[in-house]
């Protein structure tokens, strides 16, 4: 059954929008979350630090069938504070069977402009992947899990990760779902796991879309990300990570992220006459953010992007990049301060990937926000 469905548009946090009504098919209402056990018992996960999680769980939604000749699979990353909710809206009766994070992350899903009939990421011709990457807090093991071992949460003491062990646990996933051969795309962070992907996984990867991501964290990414673990870190309530509820430091880490995550000229557009108003604008993201994620997982997220570095452990970032098996393109955006298009660019050059630019005064986020531009970059990705 078809229903008609007005989506809005927001120029706010990361709602995915359209500006037109859509109509919304019946697979919309299999997109269900599900969860899935990968490590267990005798079969841990051990991390590449030297870190080992006797159980990892995933959560994960798709989208559409996979082939029969397994040759039509995308799977797309989320960045630092999404989760695997891509498209659709939850009804209540899901939102009442998750956690309580997951229900504040909200009902629509991140990228839900690019998903559906007639769009990039279409399920009737696509299957679509999308699950919660490992640390985060949305249904996939993370600081907020409970360690089988003591059935007591992780918390502090959930071990230290790296791009590569999330993209192992998402490789681990395809081998769950009957995936071979997969299409893998993602945005900032989840750029840099599309990136690992693609290296260490060459056999499995039919070609990746790296947008806003570098090669390596640089230090002025690094220098942002400091800054806000310090706001937790330096927050009495963080409690050495043993806080009962989250510490307001952690909507100060938002604050100061989202100053990266914007631009100038995206201030200056929306608050040139009303210069407080964007002050107010930070507060509120800060105060959504404390009551929708949780500041460990933020601090163990935020180090994982710290150290991407395809190089580390390999040889030179260049050797690492021209070496690379698997078709790798890459995307820019002309305004963004955390990740400049220049560092983008230069990714592309190394590894003879075709190089593309979004055109933005939103800066970082315009992944998220330009969703046209996106839409005809994604369908020139997947060859339409």
């Amino acid at each position: 059954m078809l229903q008609r469905s007005l989506v809005y548009e927001e120029w706010g946090d990361h709602e995915a929008v359209l500006l037109r009504p859509v109509q919304e098919p019946a697979w919309r209402e299999l997109c269900v979350p599900r969860s899935v056990v990968l490590s267990a018992g005798s079969s841990p996960l051990k991390l590449e630090l030297g870190g080992v999680l006797p159980e990892v769980e995933v959560r994960f939604e798709t989208y559409g069938r996979l082939s029969a000749a397994g040759d039509n699979a995308v799977l797309v990353f989320h960045a630092l504070t999404g989760s695997a909710h891509l498209a659709g809206q939850y009804d209540q009766a899901t939102l009442e069977r998750l956690e309580l994070l997951e229900r504040a992350f909200g009902v629509q899903g991140w990228w839900d402009a690019q998903v559906g009939p007639g769009r990039p990421l279409d399920p009737e011709r696509y299957y679509i992947i999308s699950a919660n990457l490992l640390g985060s807090c949305y249904g996939t093991t993370g600081p907020t899990s409970r360690n089988p071992l003591n059935q007591q949460a992780y918390g502090p003491d959930f071990p230290e990760l790296t791009m590569r062990d999330l993209a192992r646990v998402q490789a681990r996933l395809l081998d769950h779902l009957g995936v071979n051969r997969v299409r893998v795309l993602g945005s900032s962070m989840g750029g840099m796991v599309a990136l690992e992907f693609a290296i260490m996984f060459p056999e499995r990867t039919q070609r990746a879309l790296v947008v806003a991501a570098p090669a390596r964290q640089g230090p002025w990414a690094r220098g942002f990300a400091r800054a806000g673990r310090e706001a937790i870190l330096n927050d009495p309530a963080y409690a050495g990570g043993r806080y009962i509820g989250q510490p307001p430091g952690l909507a100060a880490a938002r604050e100061i992220a989202m100053l990266s995550y914007r631009s100038p000229q995206s201030f200056s557009r929306r608050w040139r006459e009303e210069p407080a108003s964007g002050e107010s604008y930070l507060a509120y993201q800060g105060r959504k953010f404390r009551g929708r994620f949780d500041a460990q997982a933020y601090l163990v997220l935020t180090r994982a992007m710290d150290r991407h570095d395809v190089g580390r452990d390999r040889s030179s970032i260049p050797e690492v990049l021209a070496g690379l098996r698997a078709d790798v393109d890459f995307v820019g955006i002309d305004s963004d301060l955390l990740y400049p298009a220049s560092e983008v660019r230069e990714a592309a050059g190394l590894v003879g990937g075709d190089y593309a630019e979004l055109k933005s005064p939103h800066g970082h986020d315009a992944f998220l926000i330009e969703h046209a531009q996106v839409a005809a970059l994604l369908w020139r990705f997947l060859g339409r």
